[in-house]
């Protein structure tokens, strides 16, 4: 074993920071505190995954990477990698209603961008996350580990991972998920509905060249979305009826690319394979709180929202931004103060999201003529007014 290896694998009792999730949130936190030259533990229960080469098929999961989660990445360390690696940039947004007319493409030169995001392999950005976390001597990382009890003891934070190493730090952080172990652990409690759709999602092969253009159009049972990766390749995100996409599901690659060929669009082109398919049940998840005694929940491990529009990861690493900039200049990590500083800091913009993104689901989904109409002018409106389509693409680049 080498003397990184072990250097990596062994756990140290005392630390700064302790950070429960390697994913893409959890992993850039760890490696952001790191870098600061705070003494980070990072417990991950996952096997971690490796860059991947031409020969790599694509990861089913898939983000749009906004300007603002770019410049973070940048700051990291790991955006060239990534950008390297295979990423797909798209310049263009196109929006439409499929029960009327109206019909929006927003533009990354309508707000002075030379992009409006990349699209990225989720796979990819915690992977090269990782190779920098490896490099990072402050990093102590606890492979396919489990916390396993918590508590909080005068100042500290006192986690035991897999039965039997105890970690000791002022504050502890749960990137875990939203499924959170931490979030339970600390008794925090959440809200959250289940909607009567899922996604269904779809690596393909497609005729055209790599795109620079996404765009989703909205049906009466969810919309459907199309997102360019490198090369001859696309992720396909069909939202439907929970038991029509599990019916979709089971059926063989000739009979799926039928059904893919009668609904979606000619502007795909033709899609010629379909390499890898998965889907999943979509929940509207917040936390009633952020924090707690000695703690701190950030990413999906404290909001989930509908992906709709791609932005969960992205509200993950503004989450990371503002609590890096509550605890910079804190003496004690895990003092109230700088935690609420955070909460406050994040929680209005991450529910504002969630609703916004509610709007756009039950909005497009009703039948009736009035509200199609209304709709349609909205978008019709946006469509012809500058300012609006500014507005609207500044948000989600990360501007607030």
């Amino acid at each position: 074993m080498s003397a990184q290896t072990q250097r990596h694998n062994a756990p140290h009792s005392q630390h700064d920071v302790i950070v429960v999730g390697g994913g893409m949130v959890g992993a850039s936190i760890a490696l952001a505190l790191g870098q600061i030259g705070w003494q980070v533990a990072l417990v991950e229960d996952q096997p971690i995954p490796t860059l991947p080469d031409s020969q790599t098929p694509f990861d089913i999961r898939v983000s749009a990477l906004s300007p603002k989660s770019i410049a973070f990445l940048q700051q990291l360390g790991v955006w060239s990698t990534i950008r390297h690696t295979r990423s797909a940039p798209y310049r263009r947004m196109r929006v439409w209603d499929a029960a009327g007319t109206g019909d929006v493409t927003f533009q990354a030169a309508d707000i002075g961008l030379p992009e409006l995001g990349f699209i990225v392999e989720n796979s990819l950005i915690q992977a090269a996350l990782w190779q920098a976390i490896r490099n990072t001597d402050t990093i102590t990382c606890l492979h396919q580990s489990r916390p396993t009890h918590w508590h909080s003891e005068g100042d500290k934070a006192q986690l035991c991972v897999n039965g039997q190493h105890r970690l000791s730090a002022p504050l502890l952080i749960g990137a875990d998920g939203a499924k959170s172990w931490v979030r339970a652990a600390v008794g925090i409690t959440d809200t959250h509905s289940d909607y009567d759709t899922a996604a269904q999602v779809l690596s393909v092969r497609t005729e055209y060249p790599q795109q620079d253009i996404t765009w989703q159009r909205f049906t009466a049972h969810g919309p459907q979305a199309f997102l360019p990766l490198a090369g001859h390749h696309a992720s396909v995100v069909w939202y439907d009826q929970i038991e029509q996409v599990k019916l979709r599901h089971s059926l063989p690659d000739d009979a799926l690319l039928d059904e893919l060929k009668a609904q979606f669009p000619a502007e795909l082109g033709r899609i010629s394979a379909i390499e890898t398919r998965g889907f999943f049940p979509i929940r509207r998840m917040h936390a009633t709180r952020y924090t707690a005694d000695r703690a701190v929940i950030l990413g999906d491990a404290a909001h989930t929202i509908h992906p709709l529009a791609g932005q969960g990861v992205n509200l993950g690493f503004y989450d990371v931004m503002a609590l890096i900039e509550c605890l910079k200049n804190s003496d004690d990590l895990g003092a109230p103060k700088a935690l609420q500083r955070f909460e406050r800091l994040r929680r209005a913009d991450n529910l504002i999201t969630q609703t916004g993104m509610d709007a756009f689901h039950f909005g497009f989904r009703t039948q009736n003529p009035l509200l199609i109409g209304a709709r349609n002018l909205g978008l019709t409106a946006v469509a012809g007014l500058s300012p609006l389509r500014k507005l609207v693409s500044n948000f989600a680049s990360g501007a607030r």
